[in-house]
């Protein structure tokens, strides 16, 4: 198992470095294979705000794909707005038109089993194609610490089934394994991660957009985030999911073809040791808690509907910390970043 990592000063560069690196994944696709390519489609926001895919990547794997003869199309589900909203502001409507791509929002859910939970909801289309290709975004996330190729295939669970999973799993590590179970469930033929331009920080929206000059390539999911974050300098038992995929012995062996190196500042929620099981309670209790900016808020209720909790409450501006469970969507979805993570106990 080999992982790529690319190293790109800019969009364009990335495009022609990712045509090339393409080529050795050529073998595991046949002509007239249907191939959906799943990007980071979290929210309608532009390009350059670094919270999606950015659309030159997408088209890089695209024109890939054609060459191929294959028959693509593009679909996820955004935790927040509309598809075809979120389609229009992160340019990838444009691709696809341009291309004469299908691009399509994944709200049919078929049930289906996992090695953990026996009933998870996944867009059937999932099952139905031959190969898949996983697009990510190098971003931190304020629940997971770093969202990467296994995160990615969350957008596979449609629509506000994908708040409940939060209620449901409880804790970090439960919601980790789970992605796991997905993850192992939607099977990527091939993992791509756009970390030309990034985030840090309180990600993965409302984060600081940080220049990596990185596209990594497997087509091992578990493998390529856990290498991403060696050379981060991120300690992978840090990152829930890379934790979780280092306990149940996902990590194969490997080679790294590249030499990038880089650095990223992590959410304020990040551990900053890997919390032992017997204090996981204690350390949950005084993780930080959401608060809402009476000034930045626009009241929209993006996060008061998209709370697994029911915890939140726009109109008087509040929420109640007996129900909130710390998952941090609201934080994820606030289009305005008016939700701030505060510790309360201080």
């Amino acid at each position: 198992m080999k992982v790529f990592l690319l190293s790109c000063d800019s969009y364009e560069d990335a495009v022609k470095r990712l045509r090339r690196s393409l080529e050795n994944f050529a073998h595991l696709f046949t002509p007239g294979d249907s191939v959906l390519v799943k990007p980071n489609m979290l929210s309608a926001r532009r390009p350059e705000e670094a919270v999606t895919t950015h659309p030159a990547i997408l088209t890089a794997v695209l024109l890939f794909l054609k060459d191929l003869k294959c028959h693509a199309m593009v679909a996820d589900s955004p935790a927040s707005g509309s598809f075809q909203r979120v389609a229009e502001k992160t340019g990838m409507k444009d691709v696809c038109a341009e291309l004469k791509v299908p691009c399509f929002e994944l709200d049919q859910p078929t049930t289906v089993a996992g090695q953990i939970y026996k009933k998870i909801n996944v867009d059937r289309r999932v099952f139905e194609v031959d190969r898949i290709i996983n697009v990510a975004k190098l971003k931190t996330h304020s629940q997971m610490i770093l969202t990467l190729a296994v995160k990615n295939t969350f957008g596979c669970v449609p629509g506000l089934e994908k708040s409940g999973w939060h209620m449901r799993c409880g804790t970090n590590e439960n919601f980790a394994t789970f992605l796991i179970d997905l993850h192992n469930l939607v099977k990527p033929t091939l993992n791509i991660v756009d970390g030309v331009v990034g985030m840090e920080g309180n990600g993965p929206a409302n984060g600081k957009i940080k220049h990596f000059g990185v596209v990594a390539l497997g087509t091992n999911g578990f493998v390529l985030d856990f290498v991403l974050c060696k050379r981060l300098d991120v300690d992978p038992l840090l990152v829930y999911t890379v934790r979780e995929s280092v306990r149940k012995n996902l990590i194969v062996d490997h080679t790294v073809e590249g030499e990038w190196t880089g650095q990223i500042r992590l959410p304020i929620t990040a551990p900053v040791l890997p919390v032992p099981q017997a204090l996981r309670e204690l350390a949950r209790r005084l993780a930080r808690s959401p608060k809402i900016s009476k000034n930045r808020c626009v009241r929209c209720k993006i996060c008061e509907e998209r709370c697994p909790a029911n915890a939140i409450r726009i109109d008087d501006m509040k929420i109640d910390y007996e129900k909130c469970i710390k998952c941090y969507v609201c934080h994820e979805v606030c289009p305005e970043g008016a939700i701030s993570l505060v510790r309360r106990i201080l």
